[in-house]
């Protein structure tokens, strides 16, 4: 049954509307806390701003800040001050509330706490993380492809044969817990732009239906599994989600990104080749997209064409919110 929210986005309601777009809309609440007290309810239905997909969550939070300001102008407020409660209605809202100078909301009574009770707090905390992996994780296996996994690969990735074994631990953790498991490979043509005889940077490689682009005979393919094969018109394809013209620098996605999200993934673990690179370029592109992202350390390694390559390559990754495990 649709709540009450829902109704009033449908016009069953009426409301007195501030703000619309795709995927939110804002109108003033009807018992105000102070004049002008708006609410930001997203379309999706979801019990609360922590279960809505990616997507909606960042719309909800921009369109926050868009109606905020507008609100801080219209009322001439001090500040505006947002408020995540949700317990009358079972569908995610934000309430935006402006005081004026001096104003404040009423919040619960402080109470005092020694360190012992913070420090264990604390950890409990610590200890409360999210599992490795859920049904709306997605582990996400990048290019363990004969020419960068085998040492007779036409661009071998130093030392790439000793990630299989934690790879594979991987795929089984991820497979037990209910996850997706995508698995990307280069697939490229013959003659590309990406290759340094047709005025690219990289020797021949992963050339589609060659031997040298197949997955490597160590690594497990988990049934069930998803595929994204990246590069097939040419294209440089570094990222799992995304690819570019080699020349005109035209962007366009793989389709990765729609495919996690009809499986209701929110997350996704890197593992794979190479760390400089592909596994990079896949991490920001997954932040960029709204997904929350990890990278296994000990199941990937770097081309490290300048030495340090790889571990720059992490911190990069650290710094835009990929958790490094």
């Amino acid at each position: 049954m649709a709540t009450i929210f829902t109704r009033i986005i449908q016009g069953e309601i009426p409301s007195h509307r501030v703000h619309e777009d795709e995927h939110t809309c804002a109108f003033l609440d009807i018992n105000p806390a102070r004049p002008g007290h708006t609410l930001v309810v997203p379309r999706q239905e979801a019990p609360t701003v922590f279960d809505l997909d990616p997507a909606a969550y960042d719309a909800l939070w921009r369109a926050v800040r868009r109606v905020a300001g507008r609100l801080q102008r219209a009322t001439a407020c001090e500040r505006v001050v947002v408020v995540v409660y949700g317990a009358d209605v079972p569908h995610a809202h934000v309430h935006l509330i402006p005081l004026e100078a001096g104003g404040h909301l009423a919040f619960p009574e402080p109470q005092s706490a020694v360190p012992e009770e913070l420090a264990a707090m604390a950890e409990r905390i610590r200890a409360a993380d999210r599992p490795a992996y859920d049904e709306r994780s997605a582990l996400v296996v990048v290019d363990v492809q004969h020419d960068f996994a085998d040492p007779s690969g036409s661009l071998y990735v130093k030392r790439a044969e000793e990630i299989l074994v934690p790879i594979n631990a991987e795929i089984a953790r991820a497979t037990a817990a209910g996850a997706t498991v995508v698995y990307t490979q280069d697939w490229h043509p013959a003659a590309t732009p990406h290759f340094a005889r047709d005025g690219g940077v990289w020797p021949v490689h992963c050339v589609g239906g060659t031997p040298g682009a197949e997955f490597h005979p160590a690594l497990h393919i988990a049934d069930g599994a998803l595929f994204t094969r990246k590069g097939t018109g040419g294209e440089d394809g570094y990222s799992a989600f995304s690819v570019r013209h080699p020349v005109g620098g035209e962007v366009s996605s793989t389709g990765l990104d729609e495919a996690l999200r009809e499986q209701g993934v929110d997350r996704v673990v890197l593992v794979g080749l190479a760390t400089d690179y592909c596994v990079k370029e896949t991490g920001l592109d997954a932040v960029r997209l709204g997904f929350e992202a990890a990278v296994v350390t000990a199941a990937v390694r770097a081309v490290d064409l300048q030495p340090g390559d790889g571990e720059r390559a992490l911190r990069d990754l650290a710094e835009h919110g990929v958790e490094m495990r």
